[in-house]
């Protein structure tokens, strides 16, 4: 018989392994819902979209059978041209594309009516519409730009045809609206109704985004420089602003914080400008040897980059964003003393120049300012997200100003209408079967890609989507549309093309790809009037395909603006000259002139491209810009309110700025400088008493300087671009 301690010891084992069994049990459970969870997050948001995706476009397929149009493979086009994986960016994109089909085929019936019996100046008309339409691509910004993409698109898929038939014209038209209609409606309620995704949810990471990444910067420092950062933030500035423009069809969240998202981003602006002219004015300092105020300068800081980390961490909730606000807040209110208590610490030392200090006080303060300003508004969005009732904070917010040089505009329009025009000659010369599809595609390319940064990389990846789709319709059209008799056998045939078209379009690396596969499949798949195989039809559309992107190619090489060495030193040419119209016109503001600098670097494709060295030249120059520029504007303001003599002066000093950066050059840096030195040297003598307080002649001896720092610093950069600018 087994001992009483023989058994006891078996329990024992047994329960010890029972116990590592639920411990392992429960190791595999919590595995499994972190797999779950992951899976959930990163996986199934992609499974989601691809099930709607193709959902909408079996939806809108149904339809057009069921409605028998002349055309099922537009609505499907159509689908595919407007599917996103945000419900808002949906929503926003048919409501462009209505507007462009429409504005569209209204100029396509004008054209239509006036010239059916005269291909000649049918052209001629249809290539100034292409061109006007590019315009507006490259002019407006997000969606608005794709309106005009469309507007031009639907002069091919309308106006052409009905050049063939003019007396079917109306018929083509209401048609052809139909069927866009019948996809745009399918997109839309399958994205608002089937696991929808909001948009909402990216504005919102978009905005914490900014301000942890901000907070860092400023509690910690850019080890690595202040190029990188800034440009981060300027990219994110433009994204915010397409994601608010696009999200209010969405959800009355987006509505109702639409005014919050803009002032938030244009605070942001001002708050990261004059951060990196804060640390610039640093780095200057250091650079000639000037450590003790530079040292000074960041004692003076060191409370303010400590107020926004919370135990070394950014603000993420309310309750955290409260205590940054106060102690910002208690920062500012302790300021004055600070500065004064350190600039009577330096007196011991007379070689240190206290107007250095001064002038990076006066950055400080602006930055506390600035920064107090963009926290209000942050907390609006963190401490009250889903607020409905926003009396309490109505504002009007500073829109995004553009600014818009015409000599790329005016190119890309040529090369619009030129693109037209060589695919019509072509077309009318040879009697080319498939004309009509190459203007098309010309057409889409030259309008859609005109804002591209780099178009010759854009037209390859969409060239391999294109290459894509004319395998993929040959297959569908000779082994399974001869097969295929009902809904759902089309179903099953077009499953393959929607599912690649979709899955590629969701990957940034490959979005390009999918464009050019959905769109060439849907523009040749052959079920439209007829099912079936049409292999004659098939040669020539492919063909007339790549003769589109051929030429499209040719077009851009020749035309590339972006990649030419003179449109970079232009860059530069028009930073300066917004100095000027700082300098020379009232009616330019801080804001105005921010945004549009920025605006500008943003459209010349150098935040594309932020590790070239061209690049980083052109970061300099928009840092330079912006410092001498604020510089002016704050002296501008200064000035309103001081007698006639020192207004002079004021004058005086801005017409010489705007004389230097118009014509840069050696002896115009120097008049400058010495009228700088002659000025400072007036304030300073203290012959201002009787037109001055002692707070005006402050603000106005700072500013100066400062500018005059900037000037000074600016004689290798200027020897840089000038001769760059004689070598292009």
């Amino acid at each position: 018989m087994l001992s009483t301690q023989h058994i006891n010891h078996c329990i024992q084992r047994l329960l010890a392994g029972m116990a590592l069994l639920r411990q392992g049990a429960r190791l595999v459970a919590v595995c499994l819902q972190q797999a779950g969870t992951d899976w959930y997050r990163q996986d199934f948001p992609l499974i989601g979209y691809l099930f709607k995706y193709l959902l909408a476009a079996f939806l809108a397929l149904w339809v057009a059978l069921k409605m028998e149009m002349d055309q099922p493979a537009t609505a499907l086009l159509t689908v595919v041209i407007v599917m996103h994986f945000r419900s808002g960016m949906v929503i926003t994109k048919s409501y462009y594309r209505l507007i462009g089909t429409v504005i569209g085929i209204l100029f396509s019936m004008l054209l239509v009516a006036w010239f059916a019996q005269d291909r000649f100046p049918f052209f001629i008309a249809a290539a100034l519409w292409i061109g006007m339409c590019t315009a507006g691509s490259l002019v407006y910004r997000n969606f608005q730009s794709y309106g005009f993409v469309l507007a031009g698109y639907t002069l091919c898929i309308v106006g052409l045809p009905a050049t063939l038939t003019p007396w079917h014209t109306f018929q083509i038209a209401s048609t052809r609206m139909s069927e866009i209609g019948v996809g745009l409606l399918s997109a839309t309620l399958v994205s608002e109704l089937v696991l929808p995704q909001r948009l909402w949810e990216n504005i919102q990471a978009v905005v914490r985004s900014k301000f942890r990444d901000f907070s860092v910067l400023l509690g910690t420092g850019a080890p690595a420089g202040l190029n990188q950062p800034f440009l981060k933030f300027m990219q994110d500035i433009y994204q915010l602003e397409a994601f608010r423009s696009s999200a209010q069809f969405e959800t009355d969240d987006a509505r109702v914080h639409s005014a919050t998202i803009n002032r938030l981003n244009v605070q942001f602006m001002a708050v990261s400008t004059t951060y990196v002219v804060l640390q610039r004015l640093i780095q200057r300092l250091q650079t000639r040897a000037a450590s003790k105020e530079a040292d000074a300068l960041q004692v003076l800081m060191q409370p303010l980059s400590a107020a926004v980390l919370i135990d070394g961490q950014p603000a993420s909730h309310a309750e955290a964003i409260t205590q940054v606000q106060q102690a910002v807040a208690a920062f500012q209110h302790d300021f004055d003393t600070r500065l004064a208590a350190q600039l009577q610490h330096l007196m011991i030392h007379p070689e240190v120049n206290q107007l250095e200090v001064e002038t990076g006080g006066e950055l400080l303060s602006r930055l506390a300012k600035e920064l107090t300003a963009y926290l209000d508004t942050y907390a609006l969005l963190v401490a009250q997200p889903r607020a409905r009732k926003v009396a309490s904070r109505e504002f009007t917010a500073e829109q995004l100003h553009m600014h818009i040089d015409w000599l790329p505009v005016s190119i890309a329009a040529t090369r619009g209408a030129l693109t037209l025009l060589i695919l019509a000659a072509i077309w009318m010369t040879i009697d080319w079967p498939s004309g009509i599809l190459a203007m098309t595609l010309g057409v889409i390319t030259s309008t859609l890609f005109a804002a591209s940064p780099a178009p010759m990389a854009t037209i390859r990846q969409f060239s391999v989507g294109v290459l894509l789709g004319i395998v993929l319709v040959y297959i569908s059209n000779v082994f399974w549309l001869t097969a295929a008799h009902d809904y759902v056998m089309l179903c099953i045939v077009i499953t393959p093309a929607v599912l690649l078209t979709a899955w590629l379009s969701a990957r940034p690396a490959t979005t390009l790809v999918g464009a050019g596969l959905g769109i060439a499949y849907f523009l040749m798949v052959g079920f439209n009037q007829a099912l079936g195989d049409n292999p004659v039809k098939y040669f020539n559309d492919s063909i007339a395909l790549m003769v589109a992107l051929v030429v499209s190619g040719i077009m851009f090489s020749l035309t590339d603006y972006a990649a030419s060495p003179w449109a970079k030193a232009r860059v530069f040419t028009q930073l300066r000259k917004l100095v000027v119209d700082a300098c020379l016109h009232t009616s330019m503001t801080a804001p105005v002139f921010e945004m549009r600098t920025r605006d500008l670097i943003q459209r010349s494709g150098s935040v594309h491209r932020p590790q070239e060295a061209e690049s980083v030249r052109v970061v300099e120059a928009l840092c330079a810009a912006l410092e001498v520029g604020h510089a002016v504007l704050a002296l501008r303001a200064v000035a309103r309110g001081i007698l006639a003599q020192p207004y002079q002066l004021v004058h005086r000093t801005l017409t010489l700025v705007a004389s230097y950066y118009k014509q840069p050059g050696l002896a115009q840096q120097q008049a400058v400088l010495q009228w700088l030195d002659h000025f400072l040297a007036w304030l300073q003598g203290g012959e201002y008493a009787d037109a001055l307080l002692p707070s005006q002649a402050r603000k106005l001896t700072t500013q100066l300087h400062f500018i005059r720092l900037v000037i000074a610093a600016e004689l290798p950069l200027d020897q840089a671009l000038t001769s760059n600018g004689a070598d292009s």
